[in-house]
């Protein structure tokens, strides 16, 4: 984040420093080799980085200079030519703190001998040394500057990272100055176009009267009204920015060094918005949703942003045509193709089955026998029952004739009973046929596979569907409410999904069932039209026509209905 007209960051480790830096140090280094009796016309630095460049002051030497480094090499590092007024052009190779390689140069005077270069070069370590200085402080103030936000980054909630952050920082910028020196920091957040106090170094709370304090509020105003630094004998105002607006106001009071004031631009473009979104991350939802409205409102009325803008008025449009343009209001349920008559055959007595003549999907005619069941067993039963009636018959002929009244009593009932049972399996024997109760289609029940198997009493063997189909829906228990007879739709078939068929709701019961999950009741439709070739069973999709609506409605309707439901459950 840029600070007023400063860039606060930190560069990298590995970042140049400014000429201010190097130029000092060059000079230093020709100082000190005057003082050991070396005669030095100039030194130079080249490197491939500009900002490691220092060229020498005189113009007649830069050919000189330009071939002495053309011959500095790697088995080569030293490099010695003659210029045309007679001093000796040293070039030699230079580890730059940053870890490129430079070449360092300086003009001798005559006379020169062994001695003098030996001096030359044996200062090269002074002069690496002092430019790694620069380097290593810089590394030094990021360890400390990480060491800080892992220490804010630690608390738990803004305002305590916020003043550890404004502590340490003024305990960091204090030792840039002299220890008799005062410096008092506080940070304020613009809020409604004002710099309101937040928190403030060595302090946990601050009366807003104090004087102190409407200082440094009336610097910080100011500061954010000019958006600029802000310098007077005894306040610095820094303003901090976001996007181009000032968000925050920092003010030193008391001795504030060009030092300090750069570990304070430092430290404050790091951690403001750290703090800033963090403070806003912890205000309530609404108060969130509002700010955001406002940013919204500020971008749609304020110059340019015409992305923003466009994508409002499409926003419009599509809200006006979800809310005005009316739609067909459907109703969708799952559906299945009954036959318009359906007929269960079932078992008439416990057997196995001995023959199955049709298969599902059969045509069948009225009285066609379908399946046999294995009659053996009764008509040995048949035959034991027909000797049994024989003589009892025989017993009461007896009787009758002996004018015994007890013994023809008890011989006709013996009689009656064997009668009785013989017309039982006389009658199964006369079912073990199982025939089409009508004419029309098998739809359930392939026993082909299944010959010796054994039935009870009662079970399904067969569902006959007569010729005519209907429609059958089950409406979910959600739109059951909105479902008329009379009105129409349109069913698409999972084996047909490229064509629609039209139908008319024609009963809507009141008995509820559940389908893969989901409640609803049974709705019956007749067909409008052509109706299409069609087998019992199929299943599809259908859409019932229950009114007109808008879009937003429509999508919304289930959405509100649970809401709705949930308030009168748990809060009215």
């Amino acid at each position: 984040m840029a600070t007023g007209d400063h860039e606060a960051v930190l560069p990298p480790p590995a970042a140049t420093p400014p000429a201010a830096e190097l130029a000092p140090a060059l000079a230093l280094w020709l100082q000190r080799l005057h003082a050991a009796g070396l005669g030095c016309q100039g030194v130079a630095l080249h490197a491939a980085d500009a900002a490691w460049r220092a060229p020498f002051e005189r113009a007649d030497v830069a050919d000189a200079w330009a071939e002495a480094r053309a011959r500095v090499t790697r088995d080569s590092p030293v490099a010695l030519s003659r210029v045309a007024t007679g001093e000796l052009m040293v070039a030699t190779h230079l580890a730059l703190p940053s870890g490129q390689p430079g070449i360092v140069g300086a003009l001798l005077e005559a006379p020169h001998n062994d001695r003098s270069l030996q001096l030359l070069l044996l200062s090269l370590g002074w002069l690496q040394l002092t430019l790694s200085a620069a380097s290593l402080a810089h590394n030094q103030r990021a360890a400390e500057l990480l060491e800080l936000m892992g220490h804010v980054a630690s608390h738990k909630d803004a305002r305590a990272a916020a003043q550890d952050w404004v502590n340490r920082t003024a305990a960091w910028a204090r030792r840039e100055l002299a220890p008799e020196a005062d410096l008092r920091l506080a940070l304020f957040e613009v809020r409604h176009e004002r710099a309101r106090w937040w928190v403030a170094a060595d302090v946990a709370h601050a009366e807003s009267g104090s004087p102190a304090v409407q200082a440094a509020t009336e610097i910080a105003q100011r500061a954010f009204v000019e958006g600029r630094e802000l310098t007077e004998p005894e306040a610095w105002a820094l303003p901090l920015l976001d996007r181009g607006e000032v968000v925050a106001v920092l003010v030193a009071q008391g001795d504030a060094s060009p030092a300090a004031r750069q570990v304070l631009r430092t430290s404050a473009a790091l951690a403001e918005p750290l703090l800033r979104h963090w403070r806003a991350a912890e205000l309530p939802l609404p108060v969130q949703a509002w700010r955001a409205l406002r940013r919204v409102g500020a971008r749609l009325r304020g110059p340019g942003h015409w992305v923003w803008k466009g994508g409002a008025v499409a926003a419009v449009l599509v809200l006006a045509v979800l809310l005005l343009v009316p739609v067909d209001d459907r109703v969708t349920a799952p559906t299945v193709i009954e036959g318009r008559t359906r007929q269960l055959v079932t078992a008439p007595f416990e057997g196995f089955i001995a023959q199955a003549l049709v298969r599902p999907g059969d045509r069948v005619r009225q009285g066609q026998v379908m399946l046999k069941l294995d009659d053996r067993e009764l008509q040995l039963e048949q035959a034991r029952l027909r000797g049994e009636r024989d003589q009892a018959a025989a017993k009461l002929r007896q009787a009758m004739a002996d004018r015994e009244a007890a013994s023809v009593a008890l011989a006709g009932a013996e009689l009656q009973g064997a009668e009785g049972q013989l017309a039982l399996v006389e009658a199964k024997l006369a079912r073990t046929q199982l025939v089409a109760p009508l004419d029309g289609l098998v739809v359930t029940g392939d026993w082909v596979q299944q010959l010796g198997a054994p039935v009870e009493l009662g079970k399904e063997m067969f569902e006959i569907a007569a010729e005519g189909y209907r429609v059958v829906l089950h409406v979910p228990e959600r739109d059951i409410a909105r479902v008329r007879t009379g009105q129409p739709g349109v069913l698409r078939l999972a084996g047909q999904p490229h064509a629609g068929h039209d139908f008319e709701l024609s009963r809507v019961t009141a008995t509820a069932s559940v389908q893969e999950g989901s409640n609803g009741f049974r709705a019956e439709a007749a067909w409008v039209g052509e109706v299409p070739a069609l087998s019992p069973g199929m299943q599809g999709v259908a859409k019932v026509v229950v009114g007109r609506s808008n879009l937003l409605t429509i999508w919304t309707r289930e959405s509100v209905a649970w809401l709705r439901l949930k308030l009168w459950q748990y809060w009215i």
